[in-house]
């Protein structure tokens, strides 16, 4: 009777995490469905309620996005600006992650706080000394000017998340690595980054993200030249009309990227959040 009733509990908790799960995936995926639909309906049929589920699938919106705005000039400048603003961050964040790691020094704690704190900036708060500083140096509306400021955002959550893995590495192989006469360089290069890989991996791909996905660094610093492809997307529609059609045509074309880098490097992500825990 006891087994029946465990039994009977432990099918009931399977089906309700099985229908958790389940509505948590319809919950998320339903945004993304709804937006690839609209981008192959016509204008319309996007916002006709209810919603058109049968219909025949239309390209207009992209060629139209594509031949209107120059959209693979702005597709060209996020992907430049997010590849090496987030290669800028590794580089720099992984000596200085390695260095909070290892190494105690005075005001340690007030120093990795303060850099934390930048992340939790607002960055509306920061734009104007962004713009005094990039008209006297000539990068405004430059992709190097806007690489500088996102990496001013990413550097932070780059360095915090590189450190947590370091820490996982036992101080060990350091050690030995340091009497066989390896440098701090050489202990990095040897064994904190082939160690540490999928950790560094799941770093650069939130900071990829964090920098494609930035709207407000953009509309700002690069208004035009070096426009990317969240602020080209608000260009599509007007005070009189919005042409839902293009815009879910352009927020496709933002997302697939991401989704695809996420996809691709979803092993390395389980394996750098799930570091060094048992």
């Amino acid at each position: 009777m006891v087994n029946a009733k465990q039994r009977v509990a432990k099918t009931a908790g399977t089906i309700v995490r099985y229908a958790a799960g389940a509505a948590a995936i319809v919950f998320f995926v339903f945004p993304l469905v709804w937006l690839l639909k609209a981008s192959f309906n016509k204008p319309i049929d996007a916002i006709t309620l209810p919603p058109v589920w049968i219909f025949r699938p239309m390209i207009n919106n992209y060629l139209e996005i594509f031949r209107g705005e120059p959209f693979l000039r702005f597709l060209k400048n996020s992907v430049l600006v997010s590849s090496f603003s987030t290669l800028l961050a590794i580089v720099i964040g992984l000596p200085a992650a390695y260095a909070f790691a290892r190494h105690e020094f005075k005001g340690k704690s007030d120093l990795a706080f303060w850099i934390l704190s930048i992340f939790m900036f607002p960055p509306l708060a920061s734009i104007l000394p962004y713009i005094i500083l990039f008209n006297r140096l000539n990068l405004v509306d430059t992709i190097p000017g806007l690489t500088l400021a996102h990496l001013g955002m990413i550097l932070p959550i780059a360095v915090w998340l590189m450190q947590r893995f370091i820490r996982e590495i036992p101080v060990e192989l350091e050690e030995a690595a340091f009497v066989d006469g390896a440098g701090t360089v050489q202990r990095i290069l040897k064994v904190i980054i082939p160690m540490t890989a999928s950790g560094i991996a799941a770093a650069a791909v939130f900071c990829y993200i964090f920098s494609w996905n930035d709207f407000i660094f953009a509309l700002v610093l690069a208004p035009v030249s070096a426009k990317t492809l969240p602020v080209a997307s608000v260009s599509l529609s007007s005070w009189a009309y919005i042409n839902w059609g293009k815009i879910s045509a352009a927020s496709v074309i933002i997302t697939f990227p991401v989704l695809v880098l996420i996809f691709g490097a979803r092993k390395y992500l389980v394996r750098g959040f799930t570091f060094g825990l048992k």
